[in-house]
């Protein structure tokens, strides 16, 4: 898990950036809108994860840091001319720095007391968004214009797709790298107990707050990128339902592991094309979808699908451990005759 990137990922890299560029040329456009979509889903579900599923911490507040890199991003794009390449690192930084703000606080609270504290907050943002017309709108939603970088103006999800693909491959890399750091594995060590990780000599309490801060950075990310092929956003979009769609993402798919939170979000994010194929009426119960898949996989698989599917894999190997009797009765000394 930790250590240097193999060959292989920085090929996974390369094949994504190649797809990038070349599904645009060949996939009709809703083809490529729905990859638009699950790649900044992947985004935004790797920063809960690193909350989540890296550092333990059962924290509510993503979809609010969210919501702050779309508005943001907009925001300075519409009323100050900011590109896009500009504008997506500042509201990743604003996020970042109110996700400071909350993590002080916060981390002090565990379990139940940390998701609830953090759950306000998302809320009372939400109220914000909605409230302050003058400038997010309110209600009526913010309608903002194609985004510019340098020239390339990305008016489809066809100019948008491989400028995903971009984003998408340099946060992998920067959570590949994270992950395999000196504070992944600190992460690690706090999630499976705070009390070794501070008698080994862990700052518990500022490692919280880095991993927050972090994925407040990440999530902001994600916000700018949903503004590359959406024009419109409403405080509705950052709402309960959208965190409980990327905590299933996370929770189905494997929490604590990247392979796992991509299959999770690729899975649920295309359960509502699923449901438009079933019989007609079944889409106005996605919501219900969402959470009895989570209740099942929380109950029947805790480590997600690629957990359960790396169990089965590991169950299906032979056996390659000596047999103990044998092991046994050779190391027992025999008594003299």
């Amino acid at each position: 898990m930790h250590g240097e990137l193999h060959w292989r990922t920085f090929a996974g890299i390369a094949i994504l950036l190649a797809l990038g560029f070349l599904l645009p040329l060949v996939l009709p456009e809703y083809y490529l809108y729905l990859g638009n979509t699950l790649m900044m889903y992947a985004i935004l579900a790797l920063g809960l994860d690193l909350l989540l599923g890296w550092s333990g911490q059962f924290a509510f507040a993503h979809i609010a840091f969210f919501g702050i890199g779309i508005y943001t991003s907009a925001l300075l794009q519409m009323r100050l001319g900011v590109p896009f390449i500009i504008g997506v690192p500042i509201a990743a930084a604003l996020a970042g720095l109110v996700g400071l703000l909350i993590a002080i606080p916060s981390t002090r609270l565990r379990t139940v007391y940390l998701a609830l504290a953090t759950y306000a907050f998302a809320e009372c943002a939400q109220w914000v968004l909605r409230t302050w017309d003058s400038l997010t709108k309110g209600s009526d939603g913010l309608r903002f214009s194609p985004p510019d970088l340098l020239g390339y103006v990305v008016d489809t999800d066809r100019r948008a797709f491989p400028v995903m693909a971009i984003v998408l491959a340099l946060v992998l890399l920067s959570f590949l790298y994270l992950t395999r750091s000196k504070l992944g594995r600190t992460l690690c060590a706090i999630r499976d107990s705070e009390h070794v990780a501070a008698a080994c000599g862990i700052d518990v309490k500022r490692t919280k707050i880095v991993a927050f801060v972090l994925s407040a950075v990440y999530a902001g990310v994600a916000g700018g990128t949903y503004t590359l092929y959406q024009s419109f956003v409403t405080p509705d979009s950052v709402g309960l339902a959208q965190l409980i769609l990327v905590l299933t993402m996370v929770v189905v798919g494997g929490s604590g592991s990247i392979a796992g939170v991509l299959v999770g979000v690729v899975l649920i994010g295309l359960l509502p094309e699923f449901l438009r194929a079933a019989p007609r009426g079944l889409l106005v119960w996605q919501e219900f979808f969402y959470g009895l898949i989570l209740i099942l996989a929380t109950m029947f698989m805790p480590r997600g699908l690629w957990g359960f599917a790396e169990a089965l894999l590991a169950r299906a190997q032979p056996s390659t451990k000596p047999d103990t009797a044998v092991a046994s009765t050779a190391g027992v000394r025999q008594p003299a005759p």
